[in-house]
């Protein structure tokens, strides 16, 4: 006669998990996702600033080239009390709460009270370099070339 094997072992025969065994994988658990959670979160905050950085820029380009095209001077707006920036009048694209920009030398519209940097038909343009700070710490330079209009970004390191 043949010797039944169990394949599986029956659950009245298992032991389970002891407190102590629980209480050590929870506190593993914990451990990894305090070590693992603050490290994502800096990254997507980064990458929203990067995001932010790059369409700023890319208005302050497609205002140049609005212009040249239009055949008409284009304002590139920021207004500080609302917090917005762009080629409208108001501006129409908000500053995060942790962005600082600052700048020297910008025109300032009597109307309206936003700083202006104005890009002409020929492709030169008033203003002067823009510095945007994220948290009060990182710093980026922004130069647009006054004869080309050219935008260049550059990580000016921390404050």
């Amino acid at each position: 006669m043949k010797k039944k094997i169990k394949v599986f072992p029956s659950i009245a025969n298992s032991r389970g998990f002891t407190l102590m065994e629980i209480v050590l994988v929870l506190i593993i658990l914990g451990l990894t996702a305090s070590l693992v959670i603050p490290r994502v979160g800096g990254g997507w905050k980064r990458m929203e600033d990067r995001e932010f950085l790059q369409e700023f820029t890319q208005v302050l380009r497609s205002s140049r080239l609005y212009a040249m095209n239009s055949n008409q001077v284009v304002a590139f707006r920021l207004n500080g009390e609302e917090r917005a920036y762009g080629k409208s009048r108001p501006p129409s694209n908000s500053i995060p709460q942790n962005v600082d920009i600052f700048a020297d030398g910008l025109d300032r519209d009597p109307e309206s009270g936003d700083f202006m940097i104005l890009f002409y038909p020929d492709g030169s343009m008033t203003g002067t370099d823009l510095e945007i700070v994220f948290d009060g710490e990182r710093i980026f330079r922004i130069h647009i070339h006054p004869l080309f209009g050219t935008v260049e970004v550059a990580e000016g390191g921390t404050q």
